[in-house]
């Protein structure tokens, strides 16, 4: 479990004010489960995930992982897919560079690329690639999941994803998403899924956080869908239910 505990992160604006982005968030991320976190733009979602990460760091309280913080490893995603990509290398290469940087031999971090890859192509054609091919050749669906196996092939003990869907087109978000959720069932690590499509952060959810704008949470809602989650459950009650309860929530923030 990785405990997070009172942090407050604020920012200046141009101006000089003092702009409160977390105001004491606190939450316990339980090992193997899903959570969405859905609010206003603003309320410190991205910020949450950058300052555990390590890309910033927070003005005051903790964050503490079950393990050495050098020994803990992160997959990030986050919504600009194209900029986190190395344009001169092939697919394989991007998939695999994580591991050169850990000095594993070539051989061994292609045949680990082939093995993540094979465990989905045959269920999403479309989104089939060719690990040859240079990233500019890929549509935008096949280039996100390229980092989406860039950050799996590490077997990271956390998962943090910034609205990673939201350039694609509906299809392809939609399967993206079953994609993402066949890729995570395999490893059953937490992740922290930062989403403002309802039906997705519903669908993909065990728990949705939704966050005000104080940046706190304020409210949790559990999701008794079961395991693996199909387009079918879209029409479900629980499904229905679950995202009405985010819809009047987010109109209500509007309305503060």
């Amino acid at each position: 479990m990785i405990e997070i505990k009172n942090i407050n992160k604020s920012f200046s604006d141009d101006k000089g004010n003092i702009i409160k982005v977390l105001s004491d968030f606190s939450l316990e991320i339980e090992d193997s489960k899903f959570y969405t976190i859905v609010g206003p733009n603003g309320c410190g979602k991205s910020t949450l995930l950058s300052i555990i990460v390590g890309a910033i760091s927070q003005d005051s309280g903790q964050i503490i992982f079950p393990k050495q913080t050098d020994s803990f490893r992160i997959g990030y995603v986050w919504q600009d897919y194209r900029s986190s990509l190395l344009p001169w290398y092939n697919v394989i290469d991007n998939i695999t560079f994580p591991l050169k940087i850990m000095n594993i031999p070539k051989k061994e971090r292609n045949e680990a690329a082939i093995n993540l890859y094979s465990t989905y192509k045959e269920q999403y054609d479309s989104l089939s690639i060719d690990l040859n091919k240079k990233i500019y050749e890929l549509s935008g669906g096949q280039q996100q999941l390229v980092n989406l196996l860039r950050n799996m092939i590490i077997r990271p003990d956390i998962f943090l994803l910034d609205e990673p869907f939201s350039a694609l087109d509906q299809f392809n978000r939609w399967s993206m998403s079953f994609l993402f959720q066949e890729l995570w069932l395999k490893l059953k690590i937490p992740v922290l899924f930062i989403s403002h499509d309802v039906d997705e952060a519903t669908l993909l959810a065990d728990e949705i956080l939704l966050m005000n704008k104080k940046g706190q949470i304020e409210k949790r809602i559990k999701n008794d869908l079961p395991r693996k989650r199909t387009k079918e459950m879209l029409a479900t009650t629980t499904h229905i239910n679950c995202r009405n309860e985010i819809i009047d929530f987010l109109f209500n923030q509007k309305k503060l």
